[in-house]
């Protein structure tokens, strides 16, 4: 009796299902192989050999033949030991151009099946290599995104971690450096100009590899660079580019307040007073251009950095002349953001002052940034504390900014006290939710009053001018607004205004002092309360970060109060007055010449 396993091996028919049966089991094996071979690319990319040496006859035969042979069992070996090769940064160049210059041309070789091939060639370091290296790289990446747009993403990917890998050690870059950098742009300028959507995936890949705000000052400054220079060819994509680098650059400020930074400035000094050793203070001097707190020197590097790009933008290529319509447009781009991002952040304190630096170029941008400001202000529609901040921002920019002249300081005060004696007509109600933007242009106008009063008496006139915006009338309303506004700024305006004769405000700064004392033994009322005060924000206070302060020193107007009322004030009051007037800022606010406006729309 014949073996049952017997007549099924001898059967023709049963055989050929044997076959099958282990061609189908060699199948099913592959993805194993398959994994044990990604295990072994892990061990190439730690390639330390001189030379890589290869176990393939590639001078008789190209790698796309080598790669598909004909034995199936063999592939995820052959695989393998291309991999070591592409994977290894001592790989002969001559055989890595060889199979760059085949692969670009049997592009759809590198498909699914081959996709650890096309993951090797990404993480090529091939801006390392020399022109002819990089050209026929560059073409070969292109063939692939447009034959496999599946791999559009991987590649941006790879090209932005050049930006972030390069230089990430260092500040200052090297030219060599620079030259890595721009063969990524290249790149990716390519590919954005044969693919257009691929211009918005850029985007999208820039702003999700967004370094961590705390990381080194070194990797977020040289990122933020490499961004602004994809602004350059990629211009439709600008505005959304500068919003990111804002929005980062606002979390950082915030985190930076100024009694932080000048706290580590002071534990700075202290430290530097207490070295000894000749070689080791000769090293820390050439640190004091250096913040203390690590934080502000990373905003204040990358302030420097945004600062000299916009200088770039507006002005021509001698630096003297100025781009008006190249200036218009990044104004208008930074001022959406401004309204955007940073003008709901009332923690920040520096990043603001891009809007001071790029309104200093031309009056009519400042007229226009004022007119923007006081429709705000004006807008019922818009949330009180938008309103009350914009009033803040007004008064700031006219108090500090010396390229803003006395006349468009007037205009401003005609259309804010027209506006503050119109309400005080219409409005006799006390609630201080309902009047808060009333009192935050009230503070408005004492402020660049004091900042402005000397330039203002100067003028012709200014005297009967100063007189005819009526202080008495606002100072003694009903609304009170001399209860609600910041102390610094009531005292520095009753001072100047009775020396020089045009209110005289002190019985009711008595009031409410006596009114607020009494309130402090009632307990049912809270309307005299300290809470009463609306909560005030100098946008535009002295600028603390040293590397990048010499953009607007020039165009920064300091207080200094000639006060007449010495007698008045004991040495404390005088010191604490000194004080003030070192951190007092104000505003203004625009719409007044139509023609400067026609300018920017």
């Amino acid at each position: 009796m014949t073996h049952p396993i017997f007549e099924f091996m001898t059967c023709p028919r049963k055989t050929s299902i044997l076959r099958f049966t282990w061609k189908f089991l060699l199948r099913m094996l592959v993805p194993i192989l398959k994994t044990e071979m990604s295990a072994c690319v892990k061990d190439a990319n730690s390639c330390n050999s001189a030379r890589v040496t290869f176990d393939l006859p590639i001078e008789r035969e190209s790698i796309v033949e080598y790669v598909q042979g004909d034995d199936e069992l063999s592939y995820p070996a052959r695989l393998n030991s291309v991999l070591k090769i592409l994977c290894c940064n001592d790989s002969e160049d001559a055989l890595l151009l060889k199979w760059l210059a085949e692969l670009k041309d049997n592009i759809l070789f590198l498909n699914k099946k081959n996709e650890s091939i096309i993951f090797a060639l990404l993480k090529m370091e091939w801006y390392n290599k020399d022109d002819n290296f990089v050209r026929l790289y560059q073409e070969l990446i292109l063939n692939l995104v447009t034959a496999h747009p599946i791999y559009l993403k991987h590649v941006l990917y790879f090209i932005i971690s050049i930006f972030v890998k390069v230089g990430a050690d260092k500040e200052v870059v090297t030219a060599d450096e620079r030259k890595k950098w721009q063969h990524a742009h290249d790149l990716s300028k390519c590919i954005t100009e044969l693919i257009p959507f691929s211009q918005y995936t850029f985007y999208v890949a820039l702003v999700e590899k967004f370094p961590y705000i705390r990381s080194s000052s070194s990797v977020l400054l040289h990122y933020i660079e490499n961004l602004l220079t994809v602004c350059s060819y990629l211009s439709n994509k600008r505005h959304l580019i500068l919003e990111c680098i804002i929005e980062k650059l606002i979390q950082i400020d915030a985190l930076c307040s100024k009694d932080t930074i000048e706290k580590y400035e002071m534990q700075k000094e202290e430290n530097l007073v207490m070295v000894e050793d000749m070689e080791e203070v000769s090293n820390s001097e050439e640190k004091l251009n250096k913040m203390a707190f690590p934080l502000a020197h990373t905003l204040d590097v990358i302030m420097n950095c945004l600062f000299t790009y916009v200088k770039k933008e507006c002005f021509f290529n001698d630096g003297e002349n100025l781009n008006w319509e190249s200036t218009k447009k990044l104004y208008k781009e930074i001022l959406t953001i401004f309204d955007k991002i940073i003008l709901p952040t009332q923690g920040s304190c520096h990043v603001q002052y891009v809007l001071f630096y790029i309104c200093g170029f031309k009056q009519e941008l400042c007229v226009g940034f004022l007119d923007f400001l006081w429709k705000k202000v004006q807008n019922p529609n818009v949330a009180p504390v938008l309103r009350q901040i914009s009033a803040f921002y007004i008064g700031s920019l006219l108090s500090r900014a010396k390229y803003i002249n006395i006349s468009t300081v007037t205009g401003c005060f005609d259309l804010m006290c027209n506006w503050i004696h119109r309400y005080i007509e219409a409005h006799t109600s006390r609630d201080l939710e309902v009047h808060g933007t009333f009192h935050s242009v009230c503070q408005t106008v004492f402020y660049v009053f004091a900042f402005r009063s000397k330039e203002l008496l100067e003028m012709k006139e200014g005297h009967k001018y100063l007189q005819g915006l009526n202080f008495d009338r606002i100072v003694t309303c009903r609304l009170n607004p001399l209860r609600f506004c910041d102390r610094n700024v009531v005292q520095n305006f009753a001072s100047i205004a009775r020396n020089n004769q045009i209110a005289y405000v002190y019985p009711v700064i008595e009031r409410n002092n006596r009114n607020l004392l009494y309130a402090c033994f009632r307990s049912n009322t809270e309307e005299y309360s300290a809470g009463a005060m609306i909560t005030t924000f100098f946008p535009f206070d002295p600028y603390l970060l040293k590397r990048s302060k010499h953009w607007i020193d020039s165009w920064y107007r300091i207080y200094h109060h000639t006060c007449k009322d010495d007698e008045i004030m004991d040495s404390d009051e005088e010191e604490e007055m000194k004080v003030e007037e070192e951190m007092f800022s104000y505003g203004s606010s625009p719409g007044f010449k139509k023609s400067y406006l026609k300018a920017i729309r």
